[in-house]
């Protein structure tokens, strides 16, 4: 096994060695914590983001992406029509669904480690840092994006950076993978969780209480239009379907 750059381990478990797609699923439950009250659960988030990676020289690589996704009701299991703000006794309408992309990660190898810059549509991208570590043949990357954004609106949009509900913002990606596989299969496997914190959206209706949104879930890497989750899958298909063609994903580059 030959040894891999910290630039080589990036790619290869995000994307793909040689330039193509690599497809991502991430699914994850979001709370509120308002004040000192109890946690509470509002929604599930089931997605599948596709990364494109592109070599732009022997230190450096292009990985866009774009994602869609569909929202569950954690009581009922279906794609949600209301939420119910158990704290005022409102009835809310909830978001269904979103698409976000395409946006783009710049890696860049330095004397340092690693360079990310992130482009993303409706945020402002404050840093991104990655760190990455080797055990016993397991290799951990962790990248933290900072950023002011918001979560999507009941019509599934965006607010974008400067209007009401685009807030402060971070994600953690953490993700393992194997180093053996990682140097020697042509489409590597990894795996991990996310952890996606903001303050409260707007659209619940917690008037002047302060409090966090939080989202944490699991990311699994599959092959491009394997639906590892065959209920998200109909339902993704159903609700976009200017994004599929037959089974095969048709992601939006431009």
């Amino acid at each position: 096994m030959r040894d891999l750059s910290p630039l080589q381990i990036y790619r290869r478990l995000f994307g793909t060695p040689e330039d193509g797609l690599a497809a991502y699923w991430y699914l994850g439950t979001m709370s509120v914590q308002v004040e000192d009250l109890p946690v509470i659960p509002v929604i599930s988030a089931e997605t599948v983001m596709v990364y494109r990676t592109r070599t732009l020289s022997e230190t450096s690589f292009k990985m866009d992406w774009w994602e869609i996704g569909v929202m569950r009701d954690p009581v009922t299991g279906e794609i949600p029509r209301d939420w119910t703000n158990p704290i005022t006794g409102e009835v809310i309408p909830a978001p269904k669904k979103f698409e976000e992309g395409p946006a783009g990660f710049t890696v860049t190898a330095t004397d340092a480690g690693l360079r990310v810059e992130l482009v993303q549509a409706h945020a402002k991208i404050l840093g991104v840092d990655v760190e990455i570590t080797q055990t016993d043949g397991r290799v951990l990357l962790k990248q933290v994006e900072r950023k002011f954004r918001g979560f999507p609106r009941p019509d599934g949009s965006f607010p974008e950076p400067g209007e009401v509900g685009s807030v402060r913002a971070r994600t953690q990606l953490s993700v393992w993978g194997d180093m053996s596989e990682l140097a020697t299969s042509a489409y590597p496997f990894s795996s991990g969780a996310y952890d996606f914190e903001l303050d409260l959206p707007p659209w619940m209706n917690f008037g002047d209480r302060k409090g966090v949104c939080l989202t944490r879930g699991i990311m699994r890497k599959a092959a491009m239009n394997d639906p590892i989750n065959p209920i998200a899958w109909a339902r993704l298909k159903a609700e976009f379907p200017d994004r599929f063609d037959g089974d095969a994903l048709q992601p939006v580059w431009e």
